[in-house]
C-alpha cells in the first residue's frame, strides 16, 4: 500500500485545481479510496466492491459500496436485524436479476458477427482476471465484453491512423489500463507508454498492468525523485504510470496521444492544461473518444473539445458494438 499511501499524501501537496477531481469524479474517487483501503483490488472487476463503479466492468450489488463516508454511517441502519433481513431478501433478488442479464449479456456478445471478427483478428490474451463478471464464451475460451468494446474502438482508430507504426503512446484516463493492456498485447511495435490517472485511480491501473507486464511497468514511487521523466534510448518495453501533476516532468515525444470519455468529464481548465502539455510533447497523432447524452452540470459537451487544440480534430460519431446499445460515441481525430 506504500504507492497508494504516497499518492494521496502527494496529491494534497500539488494544484488540486488542476489536478485533482472535478465535481464529476471527486465523491467517486473518494469511494474508491476507501473502498481500496477496506477490501483490496482482487475482486475489482466483480460484486463486491465499489472500487471501480463508472470505469471499470463491474457491477453493482450492494449499494452501501456505492457510498461514502456519511452514507455507510446512514447505512448502519440496515444492521438492524429485522432491516437487515429484509435488506438481504432484496440482495439476494438483485443477484438473481444480475445472473440473468450476465448470462443474455454473454448471449448477446458470443453470436454477434462483429464480435466474432473481432476476436478471428485481435488477440485477447488474460481478460477476464480480477474477479471480472462481465464476460462470455466462445469456442472454449472466455473474453471480457469490455475488451471486446476495447477492440471495436481499435477497430475503428485505425480507419484513422496506422497503429502499426506507433512506437510511443500517452493516455490520459485509460479506466483501469484495459485499452494500453489490449493495444501493448496486439501492437509490439509499441515500446514506449506513458499512462496518466487521478489519484486514486491511478493505483489500479498501474497494479493492474503491473500484474500483466511485470517489470515492465515504472510507477509513481520509481519515478517521482527524477529531475525529469523521459523514456530509456532503447527498445524495450516500458510503461510509466503517473498521477496527474507528474506531467509537468515529462520530457518526450509521442506518437499518439488517446483519451476516452474522462475530457468531458473533467473541468476544461483542467483539459486545456493537459492538451497544452500533449502539444508540448510534438503529438504526431490525437484521438479522442466521448459519448452523447452528456450532463452539462457535471460535464461538457464534446464536440467543443476539438477547440481547444491548435489542429483541428475531425469529427465522427459511431454505434456501439452491439445493436440496440442507447446512444452513439464521438470520435475527434486529427
Amino acid at each position: 500500500m506504500k504507492l497508494l499511501e504516497t499518492l494521496v499524501k502527494d496529491e494534497k501537496m500539488n494544484d488540486q485545481v488542476l489536478y485533482s477531481s472535478g465535481p464529476y469524479w471527486d465523491y467517486k474517487n473518494k469511494r474508491t479510496l476507501n473502498e481500496i483501503k477496506k477490501k483490496g483490488i482482487e475482486d475489482f472487476r466483480g460484486l463486491s466492491t465499489g472500487i471501480g463503479t463508472s470505469f471499470v466492468d463491474n457491477q453493482v450489488l450492494d449499494i452501501r459500496n456505492e457510498l461514502n463516508f456519511k452514507g455507510k454511517i446512514v447505512a448502519k441502519f440496515f444492521s438492524m436485524p429485522f432491516i437487515k433481513k429484509i435488506f438481504q431478501s432484496q440482495i439476494n433478488i438483485t443477484r438473481d436479476h444480475l445472473k440473468n442479464y450476465l448470462i443474455n449479456l454473454a448471449i448477446v456478445y458470443k453470436n454477434n458477427p462483429l464480435v466474432q471478427n473481432l476476436i478471428k483478428k485481435y488477440n485477447f490474451k488474460n481478460t477476464t482476471q480480477f474477479g471480472c463478471i462481465s464476460k462470455f464464451k466462445y469456442l472454449e475460451k472466455e473474453y471480457s465484453t469490455h475488451y471486446l468494446d476495447m477492440a471495436y474502438r481499435i477497430e475503428n482508430l485505425s480507419e484513422k491512423f496506422d497503429l502499426k507504426k506507433i512506437r510511443t503512446f500517452f493516455e490520459i484516463g485509460g479506466g483501469f489500463g484495459a485499452n494500453t493492456h489490449f493495444l501493448l498485447t496486439n501492437f509490439p511495435n509499441i515500446k514506449k507508454v506513458i499512462y496518466l490517472d487521478a489519484v486514486p485511480n491511478i493505483y489500479i491501473g498501474t497494479e493492474y498492468l503491473r500484474h500483466h507486464f511485470k517489470d515492465k511497468v515504472k510507477d509513481y514511487l520509481a519515478v517521482k525523485n527524477k529531475g525529469e521523466i523521459c523514456f530509456e534510448n532503447n527498445e524495450d518495453l516500458e510503461i510509466i504510470c503517473i498521477p496527474p501533476w507528474e506531467i509537468e516532468r515529462v520530457n518526450v515525444k509521442i506518437d499518439h496521444f488517446h483519451n476516452a470519455a474522462s475530457f468531458v468529464e473533467m473541468p476544461e481548465k483542467s483539459v486545456k492544461n493537459y492538451i497544452k502539455f500533449v502539444e508540448k510533447f510534438d503529438t504526431k497523432e490525437v484521438s479522442l473518444i466521448s459519448y452523447d447524452g452528456f450532463d452539462l452540470n457535471t460535464t461538457f459537451d464534446p464536440n467543443i473539445m476539438s477547440n481547444f487544440f491548435n489542429t483541428k480534430l475531425n469529427v465522427s460519431w459511431k454505434n456501439h458494438l452491439i445493436e440496440g446499445h442507447i446512444g452513439k460515441e464521438i470520435y475527434l481525430t486529427n
